[in-house]
């Protein structure tokens, strides 16, 4: 199955996140801070979904650290209220969404490659 990578500090949007990406057929590894999100190889993800502010950093870095080591990974970004530079900054790597829009999250995950087989 793929792997997504979701990387958000509140507990909620990881938590509903994780139930929709799991019922879709994906795996996911979800991490609550930039620095634990650095453990994960982005070897074998699929994409990765990052909050743009994170307690301990920035979702941009994080996003450019992880496209360090595979310059092809599918990154989005899912932020509730990131300064317009931030978000400017973010959408340099892929699509930035304003929470709690979660089905454009999922329709961006869902159309990055077909669907899982169960």
């Amino acid at each position: 199955m793929p792997t997504v990578l979701l990387v958000d500090d509140s507990p909620v949007v990881r938590r509903v996140l994780t139930v929709r990406l799991v019922a879709a057929g994906f795996d996911v590894r979800a991490e609550p801070s930039a620095t634990s999100a650095r453990t994960v190889s982005p070897a074998a993800l699929a994409c990765a979904i990052i909050d743009i502010d994170l307690p301990d950093g920035s979702g941009v870095d994080l996003a450019s650290y992880l496209r360090k080591q595979r310059p092809t990974l599918p990154v989005a970004f899912f932020t509730a209220g990131a300064a317009a530079a931030g978000i400017k900054e973010a959408q340099t790597h892929g699509p930035v969404f304003t929470k709690p829009d979660v089905d454009a999250v999922m329709a961006w995950v869902l159309g990055r490659q077909p669907p899982p087989t169960k």
